[in-house]
């Protein structure tokens, strides 16, 4: 190779090396949506099923709320119900013992034997007589007023209602009526729909005219 010939392979060689190489052309996007594009579009609808999801989670367990929350309201109606009506049958039963009239003691009878047990009636029965020679001899005529009530539920749809009344009484010894505390205890039971009076008397440790069986009133004064 001649001198001039190797100068000039030199030559191109440097300018080969020195020229910047160009950047690399960009590969062209697959045909079709842009990937960032699709991926955004992802995501957006992904949005609206994830709070579908939350909403559907967030109704079910407020409707397990509700429905529980529905459901003690309405055992709380019933149960403050029953005990409504336990009241209004020892009331108007309490009512019907402590009136009456000796001139017409069909009607008391009647009347304390209405809404009663079997074991109820059959007690009035059996005092049936006993009790017409009392009323008869000493011209007995009573009324009496309820004052108040407490409920107190036992099981089993039954109650036991205390009943605080007066009662108004005149006989052949005092003409002139004179009222007298008493202090009930009226059980009431739930029988297939009927309200019964299963049980009538004075309150433990109590006569029936509200006097305890040691001389004391029912608030503790010696009597």
């Amino acid at each position: 190779m001649s001198e001039n010939e190797q100068e000039r392979s030199e030559s191109a060689v440097v300018l080969e090396k020195s020229e910047p190489k160009a950047d690399p052309v960009p590969e062209p996007e697959p045909e079709g949506e842009p990937v960032r594009l699709r991926v955004f579009r992802d995501r957006r609808q992904a949005i609206p099923l994830a709070a579908a999801a939350v909403l559907a989670v967030v109704a079910l367990v407020l409707g397990v709320c509700w429905h529980t929350a529905s459901g003690d309201l309405n055992a709380l109606r019933a149960d403050n119900s029953d005990r409504d009506r336990a009241a209004e049958v020892a009331t108007d039963y309490a009512l019907r013992s402590l009136s009456y009239d000796y001139q017409n003691l069909p009607a008391f009878f009647d009347g304390v034997q209405r809404d009663a047990s079997t074991a109820l009636r059959d007690k009035f029965t059996q005092t049936h007589d006993a009790l017409t020679k009392i009323m008869t001899g000493a011209q007995v005529v009573a009324t009496g007023q309820v004052v108040g009530t407490s409920v107190r539920a036992q099981g089993n749809d039954q109650y036991a209602v205390t009943v605080y009344a007066i009662q108004r009484t005149r006989n052949l010894q005092q003409p002139e009526p004179a009222a007298k505390p008493n202090l009930l205890v009226v059980t009431v039971a739930k029988r297939d729909g009927d309200w019964l009076v299963v049980d009538y008397g004075p309150k433990e440790g109590m006569s029936t005219d509200g006097v305890t069986k040691d001389g004391a009133t029912k608030d503790g004064a010696a009597k």
